[in-house]
């Protein structure tokens, strides 16, 4: 049985840097930008502690009676940790 190796090897994949979040305005123009460069197995990480801290936060959103208060929080860590995967995929899937 022979190993699968990805083309490209996940190593050298990147982040483009195409994705934004933090829309504002009546515009909905983003604020900010997904850098491009950086690693995948730092972006990953980086991803899945914004997702911890999120989902702690809307667990505390939904059982506490003061739970306004993490809920905007939780909604945009969830929005930055969202914005990483979403530029990595596209950074991991072919063009056509």
């Amino acid at each position: 049985m022979s190993k699968v190796i990805p083309d490209p090897p996940l190593s050298s994949i990147t982040t483009l840097g195409v994705v934004t979040f933090g829309d504002y305005g009546e515009n909905e123009k983003p604020l900010f930008r997904v850098n491009a460069g950086m690693p995948i197995d730092q972006v990953l990480e980086h991803a899945s502690t914004l997702l911890y801290y999120s989902k702690k936060l809307a667990m505390e959103a939904a059982m506490d009676v003061r739970g306004e208060q993490y809920a905007w929080a939780a909604h945009y860590l969830c929005e930055m940790g969202k914005a990483v995967v979403d530029d990595l995929t596209q950074a991991m899937t072919p063009a056509t």
